[in-house]
């Protein structure tokens, strides 16, 4: 929180926005357990109206994945056949 607070880029709005929510949390959580976090959202370098999970995971080297990247990563098939 510190960092995103600090940081002039992101609009007041935005900073109180991310501490509200849980964003923050499940950053830290990733980087104490070396975990990679998967979001739908993407790094946006010149972002002011939000703070994007991407920019907090880039700035302290958090591992990020995007949804469809993990199903691929871990192999996930459906199968779309009927069933009977």
């Amino acid at each position: 929180m510190s960092w995103v607070y600090a940081n002039v880029q992101f609009s007041p709005q935005a900073k109180d926005e991310f501490s509200r929510g849980a964003d923050g949390w499940l950053i830290a959580y990733a980087k104490v357990h070396d975990a990679i976090l998967v979001t739908l959202e993407t790094y946006q370098q010149n972002v002011r109206r939000r703070v994007p999970i991407p920019n907090v995971c880039y700035q302290f080297g958090v591992a990020r994945v995007d949804t469809f990247e993990m199903l691929r990563k871990l192999n996930v098939r459906f199968d779309w056949r009927p069933s009977g």
